[in-house]
């Protein structure tokens, strides 16, 4: 098989191989979409690159193909929010997720009915979704659908109800929509949260599903003009916003999942090593001291060992053409190759560590000396900085002179 050059940065397909180990979760989650009483809005809550879209295409997928009486809406909040305002946005996801259940209505008379008498509303939505429309136009939309009388969003959650009702009887017959809400985290923190807020007025429909992909951080930040900067003493203000919205919080496993599986085959598929070469366990260390286990992180790992592949190939073959080059390696091929992806790990995600090993490569000789020449003793003027020190030495991982002398130099970082 030839070895791919490069991984690219996007979410795992549907049905592709679990590499993570992480089907049970997935295989949990869809259980309990299938069984719930609704209505009900999931939180699929993680870290930048921790697998929330991946997960999502999961469960999409499988009802796509195991469970046709679910019908399915995919929204990129992200995509609606370019150029818009919040409300803005609000009103292209709406719309979108009226075209799609109006699409599901074999019913063509009370097909007409909605879309007549909605079209105030709707038609309100469609003119900004398909324009983009800015200044006093798109406010007087806006306006008018946030207001409390038959134009309002109350009215169109009412709308959307009875649609919804109408397309889970026969002979459309389908059970449940769900309907997913992705990319939430790429979004201007205060506008995802403006976004989530305009939401909660109309996640409250019967058989419908809400699943939201979203970092709770993005909310802190997006809420901090609201509450201020989180502490403890506001922090429950925080999650009393998110808990108002979700009624499933569900967080991304990342301390579970299979970190040797995931880099193992992606090492391997770009030739990096050879399967039996591959010590799983030494590297799974390597990549939890270092990058962690995030797959996006991962990812751009790998893309940085590919780069450098191509690099050793050339300095190889530039070896070979110099005839007074008389060097000889002391390392085996496997053992130079593990040695340059720690190093590799080591680089980014201590890159001041590394600098120093750049400058004195035989780092068993660090002293205090270098500390003082790195550092100046600006640590000793920290005052919790003496009795931190003084613990770390009890511990075996920082008592020789060269721990000490990188105690100090990282101490302040």
């Amino acid at each position: 098989m030839k070895n791919i050059i490069g991984v690219i940065d996007e979410p795992a397909p549907g049905g592709g191989d679990d590499d993570l180990d992480i089907g049970i979760h997935s295989k949990s989650l869809i259980e309990f979409i299938q069984k719930t009483e609704t209505p009900i809005t999931v939180g699929i809550q993680g870290e930048w690159g921790s697998g929330k879209t991946s997960l999502l295409n999961s469960i999409h997928y499988t009802f796509e193909t195991e469970q046709p009486t679910f019908k399915q809406i995919w929204i990129n909040s992200w995509e609606y929010s370019l150029l818009s305002t919040p409300e803005e946005a609000l009103l292209k996801i709406v719309n979108r997720i009226i075209d799609q259940l109006l699409e599901s209505d074999t019913n063509k008379k009370y097909k007409q009915k909605i879309t007549a008498s909605a079209k105030r509303i709707f038609k309100g939505a469609l003119r900004i979704g398909a324009q983009v429309a800015l200044g006093d136009e798109a406010a007087k939309v806006t306006d008018e659908l946030m207001a409390s009388g038959g134009h309002s969003i109350s009215a169109l959650r009412k709308k959307l109800d009875g649609l919804v009702d109408e397309i889970t009887k026969e002979p459309n017959n389908l059970k449940k929509i769900i309907i997913y809400v992705d990319d939430l985290d790429r979004i201007e923190p205060k506008n995802a949260v403006a976004i989530l807020e305009l939401m909660k007025n109309i996640f409250n429909v019967r058989n419908c599903v809400f699943i939201l992909a979203i970092d709770f951080q993005v909310v802190v930040k997006g809420l901090e003009h609201k509450f201020g900067p989180q502490t403890h003493e506001n922090e429950w203000e925080f999650r009393a916003f998110f808990d108002k919205i979700i009624q499933l919080p569900f967080m991304m496993p990342m301390s579970q999942y299979n970190i040797g599986k995931y880099i193992n085959k992606l090492l391997v598929d770009t030739g990096f090593f050879e399967g039996d070469d591959f010590d799983t366990d030494a590297i799974t260390k390597i990549i939890m001291l270092t990058i962690g286990g995030n797959p996006r992180s991962i990812k751009r790992l790998v893309n940085s060992v590919s780069l450098i592949q191509i690099f050793v190939k050339h300095k190889k073959e530039s070896k070979m053409n110099d005839d007074d080059n008389h060097e000889k390696n002391i390392l085996s091929e496997k053992q130079e190759k593990f040695l340059v992806f720690s190093l590799l790990c080591l680089q980014i995600a201590y890159p001041l560590v590394y600098s120093l090993l750049e400058e004195e490569p035989d780092f068993v000789n660090w002293d205090d000396a270098l500390a003082f020449r790195k550092t100046q003793r600006s640590e000793d003027n920290i005052e919790a900085f003496r009795d931190e020190f003084e613990n770390a030495q009890e511990d075996e991982d920082f008592n020789e002179p060269w721990e000490k002398a990188l105690y100090r130099i990282c101490y302040e970082r």
